[in-house]
This record gives C-alpha cells, structure tokens and sequence, in this order.
C-alpha cells in the first residue's frame, strides 16, 4: 500500500491502526539516525547556516564531522558548486556521517570531502591561504584552531564556533580578541518552546528544548587592519 503511494497518504494497520506515510524531511532524520557523537540539533544548524551566511557555491571548513548531522545542512546550503572540507579525528565517527548521509541523500554528495586528522595541522595543507568562505568548528578547543583558520579565510569570511559551555565560550571569544584578526565576536543561544494548540486551549508546551549550546561568531579582518576599539 505504501509503495508508490504519495507523500500524505493514510494507511490502514493490520490492527485498525491509521498510519500518515511522509517522507522524512532532513530535521526527521537527523534526530533518528544512528550516532558516534552528539548531533548539532536542527535548530542550532539552521541558526549556523543562516546566521553565518553559507551560500550555493561557498567553500567552507567544518571540524568536527561528529554524525554528520551539521554536514548534511551544510551541503544542502552550498549546493553541488559549493565544496564542504569536514575535518574529523576518529575515522570510525567520518564514517558514521558518511552512512547518515548516504542514507538521507541516496549517495555520495559531489560537494563533500571529509579529511582524517587534527584541523590545525591538516588546513594549511590542504586548501590554499585566502580560499575558505566559512569556517564552522564543533569542537572541545576550537581556540587551537585560530590561527590556522585565520590563513585561510577570505578577509571578510566567517568563523562561527558551537560550543556547549560557558567556560569555552568565555575562552574562544578572549582568544579571538587576542588574536587581533577577527572582528569583535558576538555570542548567542536559542530556546525554542513549542505551543499546545487543540481550541481553545493555546499554551506553551510543558517541555520544550533549552540550551543546547552557544554560537558564537566573528569575522575575518583585511590583512593588517586593527579592530577598531569597541566601547
């Protein structure tokens, strides 16, 4: 009954059961499939990709690839023109995205390549000074990572770091002062509360999801230029 059968479509169970057949759209799946690590929720992903502007045919840096979660919004926002460079350390996490993402797009996206190793070793290696668009680190230490990943952004690319606490927000935005190539970062977190709605009985939900982790983000400075002092 279910193949062929159009998106929408109620079938009967065995049991008298209703079933809704649809698709699973990307936030379905990324909150299904199987995990190495923690996944970027969605709503901190579609926070990242809109936020830190990634656009059809930009180059961006990602570390860590984790489940693949975060690299699936990625490719759908740099399209097949664009590249993804995922950075990732254990090779049994790479393929864990991998298999998510075979299994969401049906095969392997032309965009994408994932690189085994350390990011701040393996950046300047691998793509030329000057060349990323965005850069986007989910990691423990994304401090470690300034300086390569200052090399390698275009002046005026962003960096945007995901971090689950307020310990190394504290330290990654003092880094990023201190670095004297980035704008003034700017920090922030999303609560999203969902409503009841059955008549009249309009409420907030009694759950909701609330910290997850902190964005923060701050842009690439001209070669030479000194961040204007904020007051």
């Amino acid at each position: 009954d279910l193949i062929g059968a159009p998106d929408g479509s109620v079938v009967i169970h065995s049991t008298g059961a209703e079933w809704l057949a649809l698709r699973p759209l990307l936030s379905d799946h990324v909150m299904s499939m199987p995990r190495g690590a923690a996944v970027v929720y969605p709503k901190d992903s579609a926070q990242i990709v809109g936020l830190a502007d990634i656009f059809p045919g930009a180059v961006v840096v990602e570390a860590g690839v984790g489940s693949g979660a975060l690299s699936m919004s990625l490719l759908r926002a740099v399209g097949e023109g664009g590249r993804l460079h995922s950075f990732e350390l254990r090779e049994e996490f790479a393929e864990i995205a991998r298999s998510n993402a075979r299994a969401f797009l049906g095969g392997d996206h032309p965009a994408w390549s994932i690189h085994l190793g350390d990011l701040a070793e393996q950046l300047p290696a691998t793509l030329p000074a000057g060349s990323v668009d965005r850069v986007v680190l989910d990691m423990l230490a994304p401090w470690d990572c300034l300086e390569a990943v200052a090399e390698a952004l275009v002046p005026g690319g962003v960096l945007i770091c995901y971090v689950a606490t307020a310990t190394q927000l504290s330290k990654v935005a003092e880094a990023m002062r201190d670095f004297g190539t980035f704008t003034e970062p700017e920090a922030w977190e999303s609560l999203v509360r969902g409503w009841h709605l059955e008549g009249l009985a309009v409420r907030p939900d009694h759950r909701m999801v609330a910290h997850t982790g902190f964005l923060i983000t701050a842009r690439r400075l001209a070669p030479g230029a000194v961040p204007p002092d904020v007051r």
